[in-house]
């Protein structure tokens, strides 16, 4: 504490006190020696670098030192000199313990003597510092270059700072200059270290420029830290049913690889364990949440702690609206044009419709050759395979028009019916032939059989009519037969009797309605089903 004693006030027991023997801080002094030559000294000054709440200065009178009696000292304390003469001997004692307390300062051990103490040929780098040695990792993320569906992984530049206590690199008993120590990774490899790393990256390097760019500290009580500036590349676990809606998870594990719990038992430290050092965007993808988990793992060789960073990417799906949906709009509106064109351009509207579907064919391409080829449907293929069902329908309703306007600017041929039996008999009675009696004969017995049998006929049976007069003009009896109502044949003769007198123009203009209203509608459960919450329920995101 700093202690000032002022005599100011109560001079006569101050002083009685202090010359009593009942000093408790020992402090410098300073004594102002007067400008007239005077035998007794204008003031003293106490300095006591112990207590910052009393004044630094403390300014007694010469009257004090002069009105001050010796005789009141205690009796074992003898003193035949003027009072000047007890702050004269105070002053140099101080002094003299203020000579010793700056010696101490200016010889404190520097970093050279503390190195060679630590290094020494004792220290044994393979001795476990204890059992377990706690170590408490953090990191800080700098950077994320690249996540890639195709190789489902992303790349990241961190560092990796961990902690944990070394009893034998103690140098706080050696009065050093400063507490702490900085070193290179030279001096690291002489020292234990936990021996850790990312046991699930896929490649993993220290950044070397322009040297290796790893940092080592010890502090006097023995803790070590220790930073590594690297580059790795790790594992995605990729879902891309939402694509490009979706959102990625990467994640990095970290653990001890030489030492299970027994011996190193590792844990993030709280209470930032990751941070950030900027925010991370990628042109498709931003870091949206990241989580930390701590885990013990079972191997052969017994439990080891393993640390897992989980980072979460949500896609920026801009690029894709601009290129692969919008340029989709405009192909499918394209295909709606033949509607308007009439059922006698049926050459110009088959150009469209083909050309519509090459180029929905040729964009759905382009995008999903940089996609990995998962068996499971995406949201971009539904999206495209709709489009190209669309077009399809559309040239579909192009068959029916051309199929219903095929016979347009031909001249109809009339309905000749075959000619009836009896025209066949007259024409054949006026063709002379040996012959004629023969087939009168069969013919008279033919009209006499049916007469006969007229009883058992039935008006939906036997429609012919007998002629007595003349036996040449006997008819043979017309037989109806009742047509059966199943079957596919009836079926489409029906749908081809109520569709028969539709126009191919009301066709096409029923279908420029329902093909933008069916489109509209499949937009609406599109857009609502993949935009909201409904199509992440099988996601799982670390919060």
């Amino acid at each position: 504490m700093l202690v000032v004693f002022s005599w100011r006030g109560r001079e006569s027991t101050r002083g009685r006190e202090l010359m009593g023997g009942t000093l408790i801080h020992i402090c410098r002094v300073f004594v102002v020696v007067p400008s007239g030559g005077g035998r007794f000294p204008d003031s003293v000054l106490f300095l006591c670098p112990d207590d910052p709440n009393i004044p630094q200065r403390a300014r007694t009178s010469a009257s004090l030192l002069r009105t001050w009696k010796p005789a009141k000292i205690r009796p074992s304390i003898k003193m035949s000199h003027p009072g000047w003469v007890m702050v004269s001997f105070l002053t140099e004692l101080l002094s003299s313990y203020g000579g010793i307390t700056g010696t101490m300062a200016s010889h404190c051990a520097n970093d050279t003597e503390i190195i060679d103490n630590l290094l020494k040929d004792t220290y044994n780098k393979h001795y476990i510092p204890a059992h377990p040695v706690h170590v408490r990792v953090d990191m800080w993320v700098q950077e994320v270059t690249a996540v890639s569906e195709l190789t489902q992984d992303f790349e990241i530049d961190l560092y990796i700072n961990e902690f944990w206590e070394d009893p034998a690199l103690v140098f706080d008993y050696m009065n050093p200059c400063k507490n702490n120590i900085s070193f290179d990774d030279k001096v690291l490899q002489k020292l234990w270290i936990p021996n850790t790393c990312f046991i699930n990256s896929k490649t993993a390097q220290i950044h070397e420029s322009p040297f290796r760019n790893v940092f080592l500290m010890v502090f006097s009580n023995g803790t070590l830290w220790t930073n590594y500036r690297m580059k790795l590349t790790g594992p995605c676990d990729m879902n891309l049913k939402r694509f490009p809606f979706d959102q990625q998870k990467c994640f990095l594990t970290f653990e001890s690889f030489n030492y299970n719990t027994g011996e190193v038992r590792m844990q993030w430290n709280q209470p930032y364990p990751v941070m950030l050092l900027k925010q991370i965007e990628l042109p498709d993808f931003v870091m949206v949440n990241f989580s930390v988990i701590a885990v013990e793992q079972m191997y052969p060789a017994g439990w080891w702690d393993e640390l897992t960073v989980a980072f979460v990417f949500k896609r920026r799906y801009g690029w894709y609206i601009l290129q692969g949906y919008i340029p989709t709009y405009v192909t499918i509106f394209i295909s709606w044009i033949s509607f308007y064109l009439g059922s006698r351009a049926i050459p110009a509207r088959t150009m469209l419709g083909v050309n519509s579907l090459l180029a929905m064919t040729f964009q759905f391409g382009n995008i999903i050759r940089n996609l990995p080829r998962v068996s499971y449907v995406k949201a971009i293929d539904v999206w495209m395979l709709s489009g190209m069902m669309f077009i399809f329908l559309s040239l579909l309703e192009l068959a029916v028009i051309g199929f219903m306007s095929r016979n347009e600017g031909i001249p109809r041929r009339p309905n000749t019916r075959k000619r009836s039996f009896e025209d066949e008999e007259y024409s054949w009675k006026e063709m002379p032939s040996p012959r004629i009696g023969l087939r009168q004969f069969w013919v008279d017995k033919r009209c006499s059989s049916l007469r006969n049998n007229d009883h058992g006929a039935t008006p939906t049976d036997v429609t012919g009519v007998l002629s007595m007069q003349d036996p040449l003009n006997c008819t043979l009896p017309t037989v109806h037969r009742k047509r059966s109502k199943r079957g596919l044949c009836f079926i489409f003769r029906r749908i081809a009797h109520v569709f028969g007198n539709i126009q191919p123009e009301t066709v096409d203009k029923y279908s420029a309605i329902f093909f933008p209203t069916a489109y509209f509608i499949f937009n609406l459960g599109y857009w609502g089903y993949y935009l909201s919450h409904l199509s992440s329920i099988e996601e799982t995101v670390y919060v």
